[in-house]
């Protein structure tokens, strides 16, 4: 079958895309509720999610608002379509 393991690839991919999608969107909700700090749970999403939204702060520089989850949305749906093809 030709193209299965880049068939096989993609979908993996677009399947990270999308945990990463909900776990940004998990840190968004318990940064709203205020869980335990120290809760593995937290620690986990924070130590997953960190690495790409700090990078993505500095791009949307609003004091006392941070935007980086957002971004990061929209640029996990541009890869995700891109993946997609279309």
């Amino acid at each position: 079958m030709p193209g299965g393991g880049t068939m096989f690839l993609t979908r993996l991919l677009l399947a990270l895309l999308k945990v990463y999608s909900w776990l940004i969107l998990a840190r968004v909700v318990l940064s709203w509720i205020n869980p335990q700090p120290r809760h593995p749970s937290l620690i986990m999403v924070i130590r997953v999610t960190e690495p790409v939204l700090r990078l993505l702060r500095p791009l949307v520089p609003i004091p006392g608002l941070d935007l980086s989850p957002l971004l990061a949305f929209l640029l996990i749906q541009f890869a995700s379509r891109l993946l997609a093809g279309g």
